[in-house]
């Protein structure tokens, strides 16, 4: 945690547009820094889409709390018209993502985290650098994270990072990251080894100035795709929000089929996700046989294909060719 994971703070809250940012060493250990934060604990509930990432959920039972699911919309993201049927007495958050980098509907989200008084956290992995009505996604909530695996459009290869304007869960969260020390030593907090080391930090610093680039040219690639792709379906994106596309996202009936037949002609694809977190054995005994109709669908019908700032308009049209084909 030296001089470069400082910069590397300073660099991505400026680039946010938020007060605080805490460099950890992947965005689960996030998730859990920011869950300690507001003292979630044993029986305690915290609401969750029932699409996502196990990592949301992971972070959930770290804490001893217990994961309530929420189905999603049409955006891919958590129904705001579900989440207050979700409240109980015990509802002490609600963690919200930001599918594929597709913006969820924050207006309603924090609606309902002020009238409840409920802290939103976001988990931002998948939308560092999207926006919601003009204002950068991972910065809506009371706390919000993001991951820098190696995967994603800024990475560190692994590392993550908490973000916040409330000066006290700034503190804590420096605290927690670093086994919970307060001063030399000295422990307040219950936390982890969770720091971020220089040399991780000073590969993030390296991307800063090209990031927006980056994610334009994503958007040009979404854009290409969506204008020559026929017979799919889409996440729908609402009003007044710009995604930075991490995962381009169709939606088709034969999607297994679809898969194979563009694995076999060369092009990598993934199904992100196989199925709805809560069908997944470690969180089924939490969904307690309730359905997400919505989330189970479009489990069965979500496909991601290639996009990335390097793929060439040569291999976008292979790859157009070979779905439209497919789908006649």
């Amino acid at each position: 945690m030296g001089p470069e994971v400082k910069k590397f703070e300073e660099e991505v809250s400026s680039y946010l547009g938020i007060n605080y940012a805490v460099a950890v060493n992947s965005g689960t250990s996030a998730l859990d820094v920011a869950l300690k934060c507001i003292g979630v604990g044993e029986g305690d509930e915290v609401i969750i889409p029932a699409l996502t990432y196990i990592a949301t959920g992971n972070a959930v039972l770290y804490n001893n709390a217990t994961p309530v699911f929420a189905d999603i919309d049409e955006t891919l993201n958590i129904d705001p018209s579900l989440v207050e049927d979700k409240i109980t007495e015990k509802t002490k958050a609600i963690i919200n993502i930001d599918f594929g980098g597709n913006p969820s509907d924050y207006s309603r989200l924090l609606k309902i985290s002020r009238e409840y008084n409920i802290p939103l956290i976001v988990d931002g992995a998948q939308s560092f650098g999207s926006e919601y009505n003009g204002k950068k996604c991972c910065t809506h909530g009371l706390i919000n994270t993001t991951s820098f695996h190696a995967a994603k459009l800024l990475t560190t290869i692994e590392g993550g990072m908490i973000f916040t304007n409330d000066e006290e869960i700034f503190q804590k969260a420096r605290c927690i990251r670093n086994q919970g020390e307060t001063g030399k030593y000295y422990h307040e907090y219950l936390g982890n080894n969770y720091r971020m080391t220089d040399i991780l930090a000073a590969i993030g610093n390296s991307q800063m100035d090209r990031i927006d680039r980056i994610i334009e040219m994503r958007r040009e690639k979404a854009h290409y795709y969506r204008e020559n792709l026929k017979n799919v379906e889409y996440p729908k994106e609402l009003p007044n929000t710009k995604s930075n596309y991490f995962l381009f996202v169709i939606l088709v009936d034969e999607r297994d089929k679809l898969n194979h037949y563009l694995n076999r002609n060369g092009i990598e694809t993934r199904i992100t996700y196989p199925m709805p977190i809560s069908e997944q054995p470690v969180f089924k005994k939490y969904s307690r046989g309730e359905r997400f109709p919505v989330a189970e669908e479009v489990s069965r019908r979500v496909l991601s294909i290639p996009l990335h700032n390097k793929l060439s308009r040569e291999e976008q049209d292979y790859i157009i060719e070979k779905i439209n084909a497919f789908l006649g």
